[in-house]
């Protein structure tokens, strides 16, 4: 194994057993006991698909050079010696801080001046908790929703309901769909056609 293009905490973490990757959190993020297998971010150059078929790895390529991969520990050594592969780490775990992220984007003192800028036309992305698709605050005057579309990467694709083009993780509930389920009397309705929920949320306070 070529440790070098690993990150520390990914080489503690396959250093230590299931048991003591248990105790501590931050060191079974990723990993799937049952299958054996850890979803981790790798930084490449050249023909990853050619990896992929090699070691049998689940694939998302995203950007400049990066993607997200689902391999089994045993072929994590053998991943690490290809000359393609610069660096493999592990996701982090993401911290909920709405207050002190609004203060260091100077979003308060914007909103406070003369200019009164509150983003009208804007699109913006969030990634957190997920979203309460149902609260008056996305939703138009005529009861339809302002939400572009919803990944849910904690629901896995089923029928004609898959990821975004490009993807394998999750699935992608459109604006059409959004509104089908708003037109619904029950919650139990909306969501037997839009299940995505904030469970904590956080999602829906930061949107």
């Amino acid at each position: 194994m070529d440790s070098e293009k690993l990150d520390n905490q990914l080489k503690l973490a396959l250093d230590s057993t299931n048991r003591q990757r248990q105790k501590t959190s931050d060191l079974e993020i990723g990993y799937d006991e049952e299958e054996s297998t850890w979803e981790l971010i790798i930084k490449y150059i050249g023909d990853i698909e050619r990896i992929q078929e090699e070691l049998d790895m689940q694939l998302t390529v995203l950007f400049a050079g990066y993607a997200v991969i689902i391999i089994k520990q045993r072929l994590i050594s053998r991943l690490s010696e290809y000359d393609e592969i610069e660096f493999i780490e592990m996701p982090k775990k993401l911290q909920f801080a709405v207050n002190d992220g609004r203060a260091a984007s100077c979003i308060n003192p914007v909103q406070r001046t003369e200019t009164g800028l509150f983003g009208e036309g804007v699109i913006v992305a969030i990634i957190d908790s997920g979203i309460d698709y149902s609260h008056p605050d996305f939703r138009n005057p005529d009861n339809t929703t302002r939400i572009i579309a919803i990944w849910d990467q904690t629901i896995a694709p089923s029928g004609d309901l898959a990821p975004p083009e490009g993807f394998s993780t999750g699935t992608l509930y459109t604006r059409e769909r959004i509104n089908m389920a708003l037109r619904k009397r029950t919650v139990p309705e909306q969501l037997e056609l839009v299940p995505s929920t904030d469970l904590s949320g956080h999602g829906t306070h930061v949107a």
